[in-house]
């Protein structure tokens, strides 16, 4: 009997922000209790730390330089194998939730992209709900917190229902802050009834309701993708949080695009030297706001556990748990304040590139935890492995059921990169091991360049790149003609 499949994703979470995974503010109970059911993974990294790219990885098992969408604001190359198609075709009943991110939000009108705001201003769409890349059908939340009211399933659904709503989501209407310090730090005014997390949960509950076994559906919430702005009672969960690690001139030890370019405000992000991803540092920013900042990130959080628990009670409630493969992961990392820094960028740090992924289900085994070096690019041939379909030959990842077996995977290293869409310089790829992270800017400035021991140093906060003791013996000058060298 081939399995039903729910795949529960978050947009930039931290791989330390559940309590399973050791994080002592977070109030996660139902996945902390999915991954007591289950298999979690404790060194899965992502192999590009912007959303676009990392979720083309999910549903087609290729890097972004194969599947095509190496930044945000590009979409799939035209022919590819990807994960809702394949299991479709092999009798999957297929549906998303939520925040998919395939296609560029700012696409022009002509581009007919359903997941752009333009595509939700004809009302030839106002019907639409697919099929999408493989889903039968779809309910679209589109962007983040200011951009969730401009198009899509739940924008459409609020400007009917609830008008009144969604003037709610600007930081103006905030019911605290905006904090003078960090711009993007407030508490939203918009009902947790009338919330796009809650919604997103109302629609997947909806699919299960009415779900022909085998299905598999996609669930993917915004959150806690920046701004730090979650409605109450979330906000108040967790007044603060505590600060994380920043070491003295770690900074001045990394190429120097990070320090010398950043802005330190969200507002200055338009600048032009800003990369993808809005990376900015803190050093405009209190202790006492990047602590509630950190702190509204853990109500975010909560309330996207509380929605998924939701979910998932619904799925146990239907008799339907026991046979139904669970996954959870988020796309990225965030900084939140680690090294210095806000959001994400091109350095690859492990704050970006190591995410939480909990798998369980039939043929999975439970209440154990393993360090074996898995990526997202393993989570389609994993999933079309277990659903008994054939994965096709040219993938970059592997099935991950050696480890359900109790075998090892047959892999030494990982590999990372990331494309630029503003300066080439920045372009950099990595290779990864269970003791180092090298990486290279190959068409940057001479000096740039990034080592770490994971095993000394796993937070990565002391570059070794020019570490006189990890750099090349100098090249030995030639032998003059007549001369010979004494044996060694």
């Amino acid at each position: 009997m081939r399995p039903n499949i729910l795949f529960l994703c978050t947009d930039q979470q931290r791989a330390d922000s559940l309590g399973c995974y050791g994080q002592t503010a977070a109030s996660t109970p139902h996945l902390d209790a999915l991954a007591s059911r289950g298999l979690r993974f404790d060194n899965h990294l992502t192999p590009n730390q912007i959303c676009c790219p990392s979720r083309g990885t999910m549903v087609t098992g290729l890097y972004p330089r194969h599947h095509g969408m190496t930044t945000n604001g590009r979409t799939l190359k035209n022919g590819l194998h990807v994960l809702p198609a394949l299991l479709a075709g092999a009798g999957y009943d297929t549906h998303a939730v939520g925040k998919l991110h395939l296609q560029p939000i700012l696409a022009h009108k002509d581009r007919v992209y359903p997941e752009s705001v333009a595509f939700w201003t004809s009302d030839d769409h106002a019907d639409w709900t697919g099929p999408y890349f493989g889903y039968r059908t779809v309910d679209f939340v589109i962007g983040e917190s200011l951009l969730v009211t401009q198009g899509g399933h739940y924008a459409a659904w609020l400007k009917k229902e609830h008008p009144q709503a969604v003037p709610l989501f600007q930081p103006a209407a905030a019911l605290e802050g905006p904090l003078d310090d960090l711009a993007e730090a407030w508490v939203s005014a918009v009902p947790d009834a009338l919330h796009y997390n809650t919604w997103i949960a109302d629609r997947a509950i909806a699919f299960l309701e009415r779900a022909r076994p085998p299905f598999m559906m996609f669930v993917s919430t915004p959150d806690p993708h920046h701004p730090f702005s979650p409605p109450r009672p979330w906000a108040d969960l967790h007044d603060s949080g505590p600060l994380p690690r920043h070491d003295p001139g770690e900074l001045e030890r990394m190429p120097d695009y990070i320090r010398r370019h950043l802005p330190t405000d969200w507002i200055d992000n338009a600048a032009a030297a800003v990369e993808q991803g809005g990376m900015t540092l803190t050093s405009a920013t209190s202790d006492a706001s990047l602590g509630r900042a950190i702190g509204l990130t853990r109500g975010m959080e909560s309330q996207v556990d509380h929605a998924f628990g939701r979910i998932l009670a619904t799925l146990a409630s239907l008799g339907l748990a026991d046979d139904t493969v669970l996954i959870f992961t988020s796309d990225h990392g965030e900084f939140l304040g680690h090294h210095g820094l806000l959001h994400k960028g091109p350095p690859p740090w492990r704050d970006l590139t190591r995410v939480s992924f909990i798998m369980a289900g039939p043929g999975i085994p439970a209440d154990r935890t393993t360090t074996a070096p898995s990526s997202h690019l393993d989570i389609m041939p994993t999933l079309l492995d277990l659903a008994g379909t054939s994965a096709p030959d040219d993938l970059d990842g592997m099935s991950l059921r050696p480890l359900f077996e109790n075998r090892s995977l047959d892999r030494k290293a990982r590999f990372l990169e990331f494309h630029p869409r503003v300066d080439p310089r920045l372009y950099n790829h990595s290779i990864v091991t269970d003791s180092w992270r090298l990486t290279l800017y190959p068409r940057g400035k001479a000096d740039w360049g990034e080592l770490f021991d994971l095993e000394a140093d796993p937070g990565e906060h002391h570059n070794l790149f020019h570490a006189p003791a990890h750099r090349p013996p100098p090249a030995r000058p030639p032998v003059p003609a007549g001369i010979r060298l004494p044996k060694p």
